[in-house]
């Protein structure tokens, strides 16, 4: 899967291994005018974060089958200091995971969450307008 959109709004690095989750949120942040930068692994993200790309904020699913999101989230961390990092996950709805020195977030989404909940937060994080 290709950057969606091709706009000129923050770029937005979004991992999950579920194509149809992957499909919807680079839909749901094109239309809000976010380039979305899509990797449906833990592996292809960590490329994607070591590599040149430039990013404004990440959206890691914490259950991947190749690295767990927690990993990517580190590494995330450790390659890009300062890039907010956004953590989801459908377990434990509701309640974000106890975080830890090896798994810093700087915010959490319980799946399903809505539209305007996932742009609040990356408004919030990025400070920026909302299409």
């Amino acid at each position: 899967m290709k950057t969606k959109g091709g706009r000129d709004g923050p770029r937005v690095l979004v991992v999950d291994d579920e194509p149809v989750v992957l499909h919807s949120l680079a839909l749901v942040l094109d239309h809000a005018g976010y380039s979305c930068i899509p990797c449906e692994s833990g592996s292809r993200a960590v490329e994607t974060l070591t590599g040149d790309t430039p990013l404004d904020l990440a959206l890691v699913d914490l259950v991947l089958p190749d690295i767990p999101g927690e990993e990517v989230l580190a590494e995330a961390r450790r390659l890009r200091p300062g890039l907010p990092l956004v953590a989801m996950s459908g377990f434990g709805r509701g309640a974000a995971p106890e975080q830890g020195p090896e798994m810093a977030f700087d915010a959490f989404l319980a799946k399903p969450f809505e539209r305007q909940a996932l742009l609040a937060k990356i408004r919030d994080l990025v400070g920026c307008r909302q299409a």
